[in-house]
C-alpha cells in the first residue's frame, strides 16, 4: 500500500505483526484478547492483539497481520478493515530479537470476532476513553508493573505500550478514528 512505512522482513531477522483493531463506534473501541494459557508459550495467559510471526509465504507484514487476525478471531481485515496507521517497531522485553510491527486497522461498529482459534481464551472490545481509568500499578508475574486492568485481563509490557501509543494518537488528533472503514483492495 502506498504511503505506509511497512518494512520488508529479511531472512535473518525474526519478525511479527499485530493488528491493532479500532472499532468506529460512538466511542472508539480497541480489540484485545487474553491468550490461552499454554506452558510452551512465553506469552500464554497474557493480553495481546491478534497477530503472529511472519511467514515467507505471507508476502508482507500487512499480510501477516491480516492472516493472523483471520485465523485467531475470524475477522477478515482484507474485507472489513482499512489501514489507518503503522506504528513504530516494538520489541518484547523477553524476546528483544523479535521485531513486532503494530498495524492499526479501522473497522465499522458492526464488526465483531466470529470465531476463536484457541490462541485466545477470549477477546474484548475496550473503549479508548476508559484506558486512563484502567491504568495502574499492579502485580504481574510476581512484580509490580504498570498495567491496564480490564476484569481478569491485565494488559502490560509491549501490548500496553502499543495501546498507550494508540490512545495518545487518538487523543491528540494524530489518528482520525471517524474515517470510513473501506475494505482493502
Amino acid at each position: 500500500m502506498a504511503g505506509l512505512n511497512i518494512p520488508k522482513p529479511s531472512g535473518n531477522e525474526a519478525w511479527a505483526a499485530v493488528a491493532v483493531i479500532l472499532k468506529r463506534c460512538q466511542e472508539p473501541m480497541v480489540l484485545v484478547g487474553k491468550r490461552a494459557a499454554n506452558p510452551g508459550d512465553p506469552w500464554g495467559g497474557d493480553a495481546a492483539f491478534p497477530g503472529g510471526h511472519y511467514e515467507t509465504n505471507d508476502g508482507s507484514l500487512l499480510d501477516t497481520a491480516i492472516r493472523e487476525t483471520r485465523e485467531e478471531t475470524g475477522i477478515d481485515l482484507s474485507k472489513v478493515g482499512k489501514v489507518a496507521a503503522v506504528l513504530g517497531i516494538e520489541h518484547p522485553r523477553n524476546a528483544p530479537e523479535l521485531n513486532v510491527l503494530p498495524i492499526v486497522f479501522i473497522v465499522d461498529c458492526n464488526v465483531d470476532a466470529v470465531s476463536l482459534s484457541g490462541e485466545f481464551e477470549y477477546v474484548k472490545w475496550i473503549r479508548l476513553s476508559d484506558i486512563p481509568n484502567l491504568d495502574r500499578v499492579t502485580m504481574v508475574k510476581g512484580n509490580a508493573k504498570r498495567a491496564i486492568v480490564v476484569g481478569d485481563m491485565t494488559i502490560w509490557g509491549m501490548t500496553r505500550r502499543i495501546l498507550c501509543k494508540l490512545y495518545n494518537m487518538v487523543k491528540n488528533g494524530e489518528l482520525n478514528v471517524n474515517v470510513s472503514a473501506k475494505p482493502l483492495n
